[in-house]
């Protein structure tokens, strides 16, 4: 386990002229993935052990106990397109952007309250969301520098001002528009490594949202493991939104992906490399966790493309990914 985790280490160090996340997905393919299966494995039995608290509101509808995560998601092919319908709102708590605009209730999947849109979404000027480097409090939009010219897809209102790291976050909260870029300084963070930067964690594990730094608005925070693992449980074929004609895929969580389950769709929002070019829209993304494995190279998103679905640790702070909240639990514990 050490050895691998040492090869990882060792890999990403002589990155510097190379893509951080695409080495290190090549990496997860070989040997990372092994590394990727023990840590999983650690997970999903300590999960097996714990119950995670739900509250239940007056007059609320009881939310559903997590289940455990199954072995083998399958994405299921729909014949029609997938407008939406069937989906039941949570009422128990809105989702309240950085605009002011009320987007209405959660979506319970399997016993956690999704958002109904990505952190920083606006229907004109962010249909996809924003762009998140790790930690900070605020997105940017995408758009130029792209990597090549057939990443200028679908751009939003506004970009990232590109500028060199490292920066504290206090400053970082200072300019929201600005993506802190790799540097002779700082090749691998755009600023100190932190891993609770996001979540400020107890000793014995219970989350505890940093709001200084958290994108997400009251009363919802960032996923942790266990969210993603119970939401990739089942998913759709890589699709299209009925609405802007995003690609991404629509995850149902315990239930079989279908039109009559509950279920969200996460757009391929594409992703800001650690350079700050920006690349993949409608091709891949990430979604970013609160989990911070303790290295630079090792914070867990959700990653999808059109060929795959994985959740995994091998991400780098300085890139910018998506983020789609989901409720904030009191007392509710890490795997």
């Amino acid at each position: 386990m050490k050895a691998k985790l040492f090869l990882v280490l060792v890999l990403s160090v002589l990155s510097t002229q190379v893509d951080a996340q695409d080495l290190l997905r090549r990496i997860g393919r070989s040997v990372g993935k092994s590394v990727q299966r023990e840590i999983v494995k650690k997970a999903r039995e300590k999960s097996a052990s714990q119950r995670c608290h739900v509250q239940t509101q007056p007059g609320s509808r009881k939310q559903e106990e997590p289940q455990q995560v199954a072995p083998q998601p399958q994405a299921v092919v729909m014949q029609s397109r997938d407008t939406g319908q069937n989906i039941v709102r949570d009422t128990t708590l809105n989702y309240i952007d950085e605009y002011g605009i009320n987007h209405g209730g959660g979506i319970l999947i399997g016993g956690i309250l999704w958002a109904p849109v990505n952190c920083g979404y606006h229907a004109t000027d962010y249909p996809y969301g924003k762009l998140f480097q790790w930690g900070r409090k605020h997105g940017q939009g995408y758009g130029a520098p792209y990597l090549s010219d057939k990443h200028d897809v679908r751009p939003d209102k506004t970009t990232a001002d590109i500028v060199p790291a490292p920066v504290t976050p206090a400053e970082a909260r200072k300019h929201p528009n600005d993506f802190y870029a790799r540097s002779d300084n700082s090749l691998f963070n755009w600023t100190r490594n932190d891993m609770k930067l996001w979540n400020q964690f107890t000793d014995d594990g219970i989350i505890f949202k940093n709001k200084l730094n958290d994108p997400c608005p009251d009363g919802w925070r960032l996923p942790e493991l266990f969210d993603f693992y119970n939401l990739t449980k089942n998913y759709s074929e890589f699709t299209e939104s009925h609405e802007g004609g995003q690609k991404g895929r629509w995850f149902s969580g315990p239930e079989p992906y279908g039109t009559d389950v509950q279920r969200i769709f996460l757009p391929a929002v594409g992703s800001r490399n650690r350079d700050g070019y920006s690349a993949n829209r409608d091709i891949s993304t990430g979604y970013w966790s609160l989990r911070h494995g303790g290295g630079e190279g090792l914070i867990w998103t959700l990653y999808f493309g059109s060929d795959e679905v994985e959740v995994s640790p091998y991400a780098f702070p300085h890139e910018a990914n998506a983020v789609r909240c989901v409720k904030d639990i009191p007392d509710q514990r890490m795997l």
